[in-house]
This record gives structure tokens, C-alpha cells and sequence, in this order.
């Protein structure tokens, strides 16, 4: 329980978001805001991203991260979609999970969340308590993932998109960070 005590925070910080913009969404128009419009006035509904950052979970240390991202956008600040993403070294982790995205005050800001799995093929280290059992150690295990997260989309001409991220992921007791940059193409 105590690599959860920092949820608490984080979760009244969604859900106040969350109902404090309930008015501005409910009363929101279909109207796409003007970054999302490509030439012509075309709405463009999905969008695809390349992850490039960083893994820190405590004990392992930080490790290269890649990934994709696939989002389709149902309103001006709501969308769907599903991400994969691999943090390598001795992390050796992957994550797959659909999520939910929303933008509370339109514009590029953009709050996440996911559930999905995170397998790890073997850890390459031997945790400090299971030394004598290397082999328990390095095993395969998969786990069940809670992600939260922000991205802040600056948009590069009509298609293209530049997002700095920063995710949380809750896994099996554990606190993860996840930070790098998106690059989205729209589409």
C-alpha cells in the first residue's frame, strides 16, 4: 500500500477536472476546434503517434522507451483508442491498453487514462529479496495496468502533431513514469 498512498492526490485532481467541466462539456458545440481542421476546413477524426521517452520504475532505473498510440476523436474533447509501448533495457516491459482521452479546456491540453495488461518478459536484474532465486526472478509475469496521464499537443501545419507526455502507471503495487514526446500524424 505504499506505493499507492500518491493516488489519493492524483485522483482528486482528475475527478475536480472531471466536474468542473461538466457544464462546458455538456453545453460544448460539433464544431471541431481550429487546430484540429486540415485544408479545406476537413475535421480530422484520427490521429497516429510514435512515442519516443523514458521508463523509471524504482529499483530498475530509467530505460528507452518506444511506442504507439492510435486516438479517434467523437467530439471536440473526447476520443478513443488503444496504445502499445515497449521500455527495453532491463525493464523489458510491454504495455497494451485501450484508453480514453479528453481535453477539459479544448486547445492542446489532454488528460488520459488506460487499463489494459503489462507483460514483463524476465527482469534481467534479481531484486535485492530474491537473490538466491534467480530463476523466480527473471520469470515471465503479466499484470494488470492502470495508466494516467497529460499531454500538451502543439499542432505543426495541419496534419502533424508534437506532444509532450508525462503517464503514471499503477502496476502490481507500483508507481511507474512514463515521459517523452508523441509525434502524431492526423488523419
Amino acid at each position: 500500500m505504499q506505493h499507492t498512498r500518491h493516488l489519493g492526490p492524483i485522483m482528486i485532481l482528475v475527478m475536480t477536472t472531471a466536474l468542473w467541466s461538466i457544464p462546458s462539456a455538456a453545453g460544448e458545440e460539433h464544431s471541431e476546434h481550429s487546430e484540429d481542421h486540415g485544408e479545406n476546413g476537413h475535421q480530422f477524426k484520427n490521429g497516429i503517434a510514435l512515442f519516443l521517452g523514458a521508463t523509471n520504475e524504482q529499483g530498475h532505473g530509467t530505460e528507452p522507451t518506444w511506442g504507439l498510440e492510435y486516438g479517434y476523436r467523437f467530439s471536440p474533447r473526447w476520443g478513443v483508442g488503444g496504445l502499445i509501448d515497449y521500455a527495453g533495457g532491463g525493464q523489458r516491459n510491454l504495455v497494451i491498453a485501450p484508453l480514453v482521452y479528453w481535453k477539459p479546456f479544448g486547445g492542446g491540453f489532454t488528460l488520459l487514462a488506460a487499463a489494459g495488461v503489462e507483460y514483463h518478459n524476465g527482469r534481467g536484474e534479481v531484486e535485492h529479496h530474491l537473490k538466491a532465486d534467480h530463476e523466480a526472478a527473471n520469470r515471465d509475469e503479466t499484470y494488470f495496468l492502470l495508466r494516467l496521464g497529460v499531454t500538451y499537443w502543439f499542432h505543426v501545419g495541419s496534419r502533424y502533431g508534437i506532444g509532450p507526455t508525462v503517464d503514471l502507471d499503477l502496476v502490481n503495487g507500483h508507481e511507474v513514469w512514463v515521459y517523452g514526446v508523441n509525434f502524431e500524424v492526423m488523419f
